[in-house]
């Protein structure tokens, strides 16, 4: 019986096992760079979008700020008003307006910002920070936003100087009165000439006017801080439009 011949395989030389080597990492390295640059061109789209809704968000805060403004320099105006006249040895001839001025120093929000931080929160909460690349542009985001919190603790002072201020206003003018001040839409007017004051109304004084300084003062200092929370705002905006180049 013939014993069948053994085909013997040719051994590969170490050039061939080096060069398949070679060619597995190129495709893994290849692979890698592929998924990298996936991962890139998301996260700029993303940063881009966070980019845009910010300056969306900066702009809208501008223009409340400035119709905030507005209103606060008005609101001082009214305040000084309130304290001459009603310190006044002619206060009698004014009665009407004084109740007009104080019916408007209770309505605190026209002049209370609305924050838009739809974008800075998905910012910070998702993590999603470090998407913005330039450290300009994240700087100035910090500060608006720490200047933005810090206005509203003030707000929330002038509140407490609110609520401080209104058992002394109670005693000094009339809430019936009041109530025939606003109508159906919630504006105020001017009630009718022959108006007055509460018997109590001079007995209190002292002490309103102790509490209304506070609600000045306070008014005063927010005053400046809107002032310089637009500044700001302005700031951002340029520094995101000149860092991303937006138009």
């Amino acid at each position: 019986m013939e014993v069948p011949a053994h085909t013997h395989t040719e051994r590969k030389k170490w050039t061939h096992y080096l060069w398949e080597f070679l060619m597995l990492f190129l495709a893994v390295f290849c692979g890698f760079l592929a998924e990298n640059f996936r991962e890139h061109t998301v996260e700029h789209r993303w940063e881009m979008q966070f980019i845009r809704s910010m300056a969306d968000d900066i702009k809208l805060d501008t223009a409340a700020l400035n119709g905030i403004l507005v209103k606060r320099n008005r609101r001082k105006e009214m305040f000084d008003s309130l304290t001459a006249l009603l310190n006044s040895s002619q206060r009698d001839k004014f009665i009407s307006r004084l109740y007009y001025f104080s019916r408007h120093m209770q309505r605190l929000s026209p002049v209370v910002f609305t924050y838009n931080d739809r974008t800075i929160q998905q910012l910070k909460n998702g993590g999603n920070m470090r998407l913005l690349r330039k450290q300009a542009v994240t700087d100035a985001i910090v500060l608006y936003d720490a200047a933005v919190r810090d206005m509203a603790l003030t707000e929330d002072r002038e509140n407490t100087y609110m609520l401080q201020c209104l058992p002394h206003l109670y005693r000094i003018f009339d809430g019936n009165v009041m109530d025939l001040m606003i109508d159906s839409l919630s504006a105020i007017h001017e009630p009718p000439s022959n108006v007055t004051l509460l018997p109590t109304a001079m007995a209190s004084l002292p002490d309103f006017n102790g509490s209304l300084h506070s609600m000045k003062s306070s008014n005063i200092v927010l005053q400046n801080k809107v002032k310089a929370l637009i500044g700001k705002g302005e700031k951002l905006l340029n520094t995101i439009k000149k860092e991303y180049r937006l138009k």
